[in-house]
């Protein structure tokens, strides 16, 4: 049954973004994710979904910050690196420093900051709320295509 369900959600095509933010060491954490949604306008929130299993778990119940940068479909390899276990495949340079010091994946069609609002077990889930403080999206996303996730791939979003 599970798989079942896993295989019919995957016929449901989402965005890839990566969520990242600073560690206490002055490092980064970056995760990549399909489970962002918007929730609400006023107050701006949004939601994203961390596998209770995550090696990065703590790490993410204890950030009082995040970003959130929405992948272009270019971006494949970063969305791969970011999708691994752990965090030993990040790399620094795909990231720049936001005006308010948060890490964010270079080229990304919009980057979102935000000031974690709530967490709510969900299964075998966390679901992380945050407010929205900046956001960003370049005029050049405004041309370039989405990442996109169907059937456990990544793939072309057109319009």
């Amino acid at each position: 049954m599970t798989a079942e369900f896993r295989r019919l959600m995957g016929l449901f095509t989402t965005g890839v973004c990566v969520v990242s933010a600073p560690t206490a060491q002055g490092g980064i954490m970056g995760m990549t994710v399909n489970s962002f949604v918007s929730v609400s306008l006023d107050p701006m929130l949004v939601c994203w979904s961390l596998q209770n299993s995550s090696s990065q778990f703590a790490g993410w119940l204890e950030a009082e910050r995040f970003a959130i940068s929405i992948l272009a479909e270019s971006q494949q390899a970063v969305a791969r690196r970011y999708a691994a276990r752990a965090s030993s495949g990040l790399i620094a340079s795909d990231f720049d420093l936001s005006e308010s010091g948060l890490p964010v994946v270079k080229g990304a069609l919009g980057r979102i900051e935000c000031r974690r609002w709530a967490t709510h077990p969900a299964g075998d889930h966390t679901m992380i709320l945050g407010e929205v403080t900046a956001m960003d999206a370049p005029e050049s996303s405004d041309t370039a295509a989405p990442l996109g996730f169907f059937r456990g791939r990544f793939c072309r979003v057109t319009d």
